[in-house]
């Protein structure tokens, strides 16, 4: 697997119409777990760290464990910081090596959104970072980041334009019926509202809330335009199911790592289908 750019793999899955996956991980062992199968199926895969992990441990352990994987591998790990609302901790991350960083100002005003997106993309551009950014609010809660149903709403084609090209963003997160967290009722993504989105702006469109959606909900989003998928909610339920499954056969509370193990196998299998479902696995050109 040929170590290129986030930017250039990301345009690459836009153009071939493909999904690129952007796992959350929580500690050493997600991360081990989702680089082993970015390797054993050779494609890419970002490694993301929201804000509670980032509460958990430091910034730079997280990044050493996994560059320390990146080598014991010997696959390109693409590193992005989620949802950060604070100026800081982005510098921080591009000064620690990550590829890509989300800034989310979608609770700000629209001006204000514009104003400190244009200081994140400056501050990234030094250090060829990408930058997310976010327009529209997706429901649900996302670490510590919550929007209400009521508060909520959708990313027109217009503001998408208008947004990207007054900030220069390279990745644009869009409001489009999904939400954070898992799914109480079916959603109902607007797929319309996608196409009209990718025709208006010439960038990857990024899909929050990629946990619980049904297989098809997912490939009509990537057919009609999203590249970014991120998964987090469903990764977690795997992994700690695992760890319950197993401590529910075997009681012995200091077979720790035995236990862990089942937790790393269900967690690799959720990884496997949703590389294969966002055709990553299919597609990526090696």
């Amino acid at each position: 697997m040929m170590n290129k750019h986030v930017r250039n793999v990301m345009l690459e899955a836009r153009e071939k119409s493909y999904g690129l996956a952007a796992f959350t991980v929580q500690n050493a062992e997600m991360i081990k777990t989702v680089l082993n199968v970015s390797k054993e199926l050779a494609v890419p895969v970002l490694l993301m760290f929201g804000q509670k992990p980032l509460q958990h441990l430091d910034m730079k352990v997280l990044v050493n464990i996994a560059r320390t994987y990146e080598d014991i591998y010997e696959i390109p790990v693409y590193l992005h910081l989620d949802h950060s609302r604070n100026l800081d901790q982005i510098q921080k991350a591009i000064e620690e090596g990550f590829d890509s960083v989300m800034y989310d100002g979608s609770a700000l005003s629209w001006e204000d959104n514009i104003a400190n997106t244009r200081r994140v993309v400056a501050m990234a551009q030094v250090k060829d970072v990408v930058v997310e950014a976010e327009i529209g609010k997706i429901a649900g809660v996302e670490d510590d980041i919550q929007v209400r149903e009521n508060e909520a709403y959708l990313t027109t084609p217009e503001e998408a334009k208008e947004f990207t090209e007054l900030t220069g963003t390279d990745w644009l997160a869009v409001s489009i019926g999904t939400a954070h967290g898992w799914y109480h009722e079916t959603p109902k993504l607007d797929y319309t509202r996608i196409e009209a989105i990718r025709a208006a702006v010439n960038i990857p469109l990024v899909m929050h809330g990629g946990s619980g959606l049904s297989d098809d909900a997912i490939r009509q989003a990537i057919k009609a335009g999203i590249t970014k998928i991120n998964v987090d909610t469903e990764l977690r339920r795997a992994f700690m199911s695992g760890v319950a499954d197993s401590l529910s056969l075997n009681q012995v509370l200091e077979d720790f790592v035995s236990h862990i193990k089942v937790g790393e196998e269900k967690l690799a299998q959720t990884v496997r289908e949703k590389l294969m479902l966002f055709g990553t696995g299919v597609n990526f050109a090696r």
